[in-house]
């Protein structure tokens, strides 16, 4: 692969190893283009193996339709390194290599979601209809990854009018509705978008509905509180001003409700039973982009966002209502010098996370927090073998907690990489990167019961990785090693202190990962492998303990394998085999003073899909997907464990996951 400096219209980007050419190859349109049909291009094209040095992970809008992906957990299916477990969509928390959503930095198009509502529920609600692609950059890395990455970023980007609209259409609509066997649900997606003549501005407006009941478990029980009513309202602006700058304006607001669990991470319970819940997302965002025909040094990214993520439950007749507000931007410049590509920039984001606990007489608690960064990354070709990546930022937190003290942390976050082409089939890659987290707002939910230790300070992560890379015609191979470590990570000690503070333990993650792709004709096949163990003090982290910070899971294979047996038809499988973990020391014992030694155990899922176009175009298709094929009765490693067997623990542990679910869609383009 050539090392010169990247064209700036190939929008390249440098890839750990374990992405690598095969991760797009997997990852291409659901059905070969038809003869003079023109194949839709993604905007990242051009891969490379560098560790800590971009992003490790893509996901596609076709890879997210084959699926019928209806929740976070199902986003992230085919790639082990990424879970989001649980059979409550309110209650799944995103982990990376073990490392939770709270030390991730996550954003839809470019509008960070930062801070949490509710510490018994996830942080991101995000629509897979509408999303375009996901990236995912596993451990500390990039300087481009933002402020408080200590375990990553994960980068959600929704479609544009451009990716509905073919070459020369003016208008059009698509009609899409799924039904669900478990849930005896449904699901329409109605999306209609238009642009004018001249292609100057084009409009997508988007409304997706869904309602399910209580899901089945494969033992054929109701999985109580997991009912979900869904309601989102999407709409986007884009106008070329001219052939070198271009402005978005969208605006997304995503609604759920119904009875669900009060706290939707763990089991139904005589103490968690179905409350009236519902959960909001809005948001809006601004993007700018300049990219200069004729000076190399100019390529200006803005994005100015506004977003507020709301929940409002009962508990015992208490009505509650918290929200984590969020108005932030990142003005960024790319610039091509010789054979380096420079990539630099400001962030800047405010939150605000709020309590009305409105049966009380003194209902109103609040705190604020902001974080101001600064970042330079660049990579440069040394010679047509050797490609070195390098940057820095300097992020500086400041935090006006509940009580009245006040926070201020700042500090640089370095990283170094190399890739190696040893020749053109193998390549070597191994880099470093350090992040940084400052102190910031804490969930809207524990405002009126919890505190800051007044030493508390930022937490920092150091990663290390190592990777290599073989392709050869429509093989690939990645296989590469990690070790990251979250030092003075903030949380609180046992037994369940309300004082957040610096642990004396550092969070540290030792791993491996594996990923074999091969394309051949119309057969695609893939398999990926993760292996992570993460511990604190010597003991394995827990989700129950650690929260949205840590969790474990087991040794984990994924495999995908499809063939087109026609252009009109394809069928697919796909399957989840993960390691059971057994008798964890957790360092906690239960009331009668017995240690707690839960066990993960371990399951196989399989998974079948089908397309077919029954006009010979993708003007009508039919998408059929049956999950958990032999109706499966397990819990997913990333859901709370089970430590029902502790005197005072009968009620802790995670809701099993959903049985066989038969899901059938139309889709229609008009």
């Amino acid at each position: 692969m050539s090392k010169k400096a990247p064209l700036k219209k190939q929008h390249r980007y440098t890839l750990l190893a374990a992405a690598v050419s095969a991760a797009i190859s997997s990852n291409a349109a659901f059905a070969a283009p038809q003869e003079g049909e023109e194949q839709r291009e993604l905007d990242m094209i051009e891969v490379k193996g560098q560790a800590t040095g971009g992003i490790d992970i893509l996901i596609t809008d076709e890879e997210l339709d084959k699926l019928q992906a209806n929740d976070l957990s199902e986003v992230f299916q085919l790639d082990p390194q990424v879970s989001a477990g649980g059979s409550v969509g309110m209650g799944q928390k995103i982990y990376v290599r073990n490392i939770g959503e709270d030390a991730l930095n996550i954003s839809v198009d470019g509008a960070e979601q930062a801070g949490a509502v509710f510490h018994h529920s996830g942080r991101i609600a995000i629509e897979p209809d509408l999303l375009k692609q996901v990236e995912v950059e596993a451990g500390a890395g990039s300087a481009t990854a933002g402020p408080g990455a200590l375990g990553g970023s994960i980068r959600f980007t929704t479609k544009d009018p451009s990716d509905l609209l073919e070459p020369g259409e003016t208008a059009g609509a698509l009609i899409k509705g799924t039904y669900y066997s478990n849930t005896e649900g449904y699901k329409t997606t109605t999306s209609v978008f238009g642009r004018d003549k001249s292609d100057t501005l084009s409009v997508l407006a988007s409304f997706v509905r869904s309602e399910h009941d209580d899901a089945e478990d494969g033992n054929g029980d109701d999985i109580i509180g997991s009912e979900s009513n869904q309601k989102m309202g999407y709409a986007k602006i884009v106008a070329n001003l001219t052939d070198e700058q271009k402005l978005s304006v969208s605006y997304e607001k995503l609604n759920e409700e119904g009875d669900i669990l009060y706290k939707p991470e763990l089991v139904a319970s005589p103490r968690n039973v179905p409350e009236p819940t519902e959960g909001t997302r809005d948001t809006a965002i601004l993007n700018y982009g300049f990219d200069s025909n004729s000076n190399d040094l100019v390529d200006v990214a803005v994005t100015i966002y506004q977003t507020k993520n709301e929940q409002e439950r009962e508990f015992r007749g208490t009505s509650y209502d918290g929200a984590v507000e969020t108005y932030g931007g990142t003005i960024q410049n790319t610039s091509l010098i010789g054979d380096s590509k420079l990539i630099y920039g400001v962030n800047y984001r405010d939150d605000k996370s709020y309590l009305n606990d409105v049966d009380f007489p003194n209902p109103y608690f609040e705190e604020t927090g902001s974080v101001k960064g600064i970042y330079l990354q660049d990579t440069h070709d040394l010679t047509d073998k050797l490609t070195i990546s390098a940057g820095v930022r300097f992020d500086d937190y400041e935090l006006d907690d509940v009580n009245g003290q006040s926070f201020d942390d700042s500090g640089f976050s370095p990283n170094i990489s190399a890739n190696y082409d040893i020749n053109h089939e193998w390549s070597v890659s191994a880099g470093y990167a350090e992040a940084l987290r400052g102190p910031e707002v804490k969930d809207s939910f524990k405002l009126s019961s919890s505190s800051n230790a007044a030493d508390l300070e930022a937490e920092k992560a150091k990663n290390y990785e190592i990777g290599l890379d073989f392709n050869r015609g429509g093989f690939s191979l990645a296989a590469g090693g990690y070790l990251s470590e979250i030092e003075k990570p903030i949380g609180g000690t046992l037994p369940w202190s309300r004082v957040s503070e610096n642990l004396d333990n550092d969070i540290e993650t030792l791993g491996y990962y594996v990923r074999a792709d091969y394309v051949y004709d119309r057969l695609r096949v893939t398999a990926s492998f993760n292996s992570a163990k993460t511990e604190a003090g010597g003991y394995e982290t827990t989700r129950y303990i650690y929260g949205s910070t840590a969790t474990s899971k087991g040794d984990t294979l994924v495999t995908d394998i499809s063939y087109e047996f026609t252009q009109d038809f394809m069928l697919g499988w796909t399957a989840e085999y993960v390691k059971g973990i057994h008798d964890i020391d957790i360092n906690l014992n239960d009331d009668a003073g017995q240690p707690l030694k839960p066990s993960k155990p371990g399951y196989g899922i399989h998974d079948v899909y089908a397309r077919w176009l029954p006009t010979s175009d993708e003007n009508l298709s039919l998408t059929l997907t049956v999950k958990n094929l032999f109706d499966k009765q397990y819990l997913d490693h990333s859901s709370v464990e089970d430590l029902t067997a502790g005197s005072g623990y009968e009620n802790i542990v995670g809701s099993p996951e959903p049985g066989r679910d038969i899901r059938i869609t139309a889709a229609l383009r008009i």
